[in-house]
């Protein structure tokens, strides 16, 4: 297993390294040298390359742990244990969500089947009814939906266990017989794969619904009235009525838009196809959403980030921002939201961000984070990439938002439902998968402006 905390820490010494150039180029008060370029680039494509590495591995392991839930029922190890390794026959349990996930390959199931099988006839004679059997055995009987206490179930298999493995291969990722495995691992790739290609979805409050009827979320601005100081026997003063109104959230149903795959690959593959196809679906509908959390214009469309927020500071660049303006951005969010506040900007910006200094101190405004867990963070807030965004420098774009990002809320109704197209494609001899979501976004700003964005001149 790649150790993250290593790598952090291999991104974090690059970083040094460079930062060390940059200030030898300002102590001179000169450009880089053409040496000092090439070296520098050099590092700074190295640390995009590690982030990158560090973010995949950091979405595989939280992958890898859903999938370890999925294949034991919520439990890892032994004995409803997380993490604990224990022996049972001699076959050792695993002890970490990356090694449970293994589970869902053939061969470590095939196993997994093995030792079921190994401990029932272990727990007695085939004429014992009443077998003693352990809990790691049954653990493992469950996940095949097989009842080890059945004697009349366990004995042929145990007899042709040959036979089952060829069946069980088979079986796994067709329809009929095997047809229930595909949805469940298809709904957890879904799911997974929503939060790792959702930027918008990684901050906002998400709240899910039972229906899609439209939901009235209220919302009150009070902030113009104080009290006041009176006194004994006068009147109280006048105040102005706090303005009320409401956000109200619709339901946009999404398509991912079907994928086709032939019987012979269903039946065939050795690998877990249904997680591959359920990934595909859940970016192809990820990928969409967030377009739309990100810029749709509302009405029709979920209402995005960019056009729900207002302006906190307007560059005076057609073409680039100072690190100064960032700030006055950061200060142009009242001080109320800026307690769970964090950044958000394209992979590009980020790139032309981390070479700011501040004029006074002279101190980078990006900081890397250098310990196992601590992300890297602008002007002390952690910040999140998102591609949907403008990566253009050109006038009026909207580079950067700022602020409380759960305020902006996510609509979900009830589930991802996938949908199994075995009739439409037969004459092909094609199956099809498509997902449908149903969802919308909307900020929630009450009048105080809970997120706010920097554009260019």
């Amino acid at each position: 297993m790649v150790d993250v905390l290593e790598l952090k820490q291999r991104r974090g010494a690059l970083v040094k390294e460079s930062r060390k150039i940059l200030d030898a180029a300002d102590a001179r008060g000169e450009s880089l040298t053409a040496e000092e370029k090439e070296k520098y680039d050099k590092m700074d494509a190295e640390v995009d390359a590690l982030g990158a590495r560090i973010a995949q591995e950091e979405r595989q392991i939280q992958r890898e742990a859903e999938l370890a839930r999925a294949a034991t029922g919520g439990v890892i190890g032994a004995n409803g244990t997380n993490g604990t390794a224990a022996r049972s026959g001699g076959v050792h349990y695993l002890d970490n969500s990356r090694q449970a996930a293994s589970y869902q390959h053939v061969e470590e199931v095939e196993r997994r089947m093995a030792f079921a099988i190994q401990g029932w006839l272990r727990a007695g004679k085939p004429s014992n009814s009443k077998l003693q059997l352990e809990e790691e055995h049954l653990e493992a009987g469950r996940y095949f939906n097989i009842d080890l206490r059945a004697r009349e179930i366990c004995l042929p298999i145990a007899k042709d266990y040959r036979k089952i493995k060829a069946e069980w291969r088979a079986m796994s990722l067709t329809a009929a017989s095997g047809g229930y495995t595909v949805p469940q691992g298809f709904v957890n790739a879904l799911e997974v794969a929503l939060l790792a290609h959702g930027g918008v979805r990684k901050v906002a409050s998400v709240m899910r619904t039972a229906t899609g009827n439209d939901l009235p979320w209220p919302t009150m601005n009070d902030t113009s009235n104080k009290g006041e100081i009176i006194n004994e026997a006068t009147t109280f003063g006048a105040s102005v009525d706090p303005t009320f109104a409401n956000v109200v959230f619709k339901a946009f149903k999404y398509s991912s838009k079907p994928i086709l795959a032939s019987t012979e690959i269903l039946t065939d593959s050795a690998f877990d196809l249904a997680a591959e196809i359920g990934e595909a679906l859940g970016t192809r509908i990820a990928r969409i959403q967030n377009d739309h959390f990100t810029t749709g214009a509302g009405t029709t469309l979920p209402k995005g980030l960019t056009i729900a927020g207002v302006v906190g500071k307007a560059a005076a660049s057609m073409t680039a921002f100072t690190a100064d303006e960032v700030i006055d951005l950061e200060h142009s969010v009242d001080p109320a939201y800026r307690e769970n506040a964090s950044f958000m900007f394209h992979d590009t910006v980020l790139a032309f961000i981390r070479k700011l200094k501040e004029a006074t101190t002279n101190a980078y405004i990006w900081q890397p984070g250098l310990q196992n867990g601590v992300p890297d963070r602008l002007l002390g807030y952690p910040y999140t990439i998102n591609q949907s965004m403008s990566a253009a420098f050109t006038t009026g774009q909207k580079l950067i938002l700022f602020g409380d990002m759960s305020k902006y809320k996510i609509r979900d109704v009830a589930e991802v439902r996938l949908v199994r197209l075995d009739e439409l494609y037969a004459q092909t001899d094609q199956v099809g998968f498509v997902a449908f979501m149903r969802t919308d976004g909307n900020l929630l700003d009450a009048g105080t402006r809970p997120v706010k964005w920097l554009a260019l001149a």
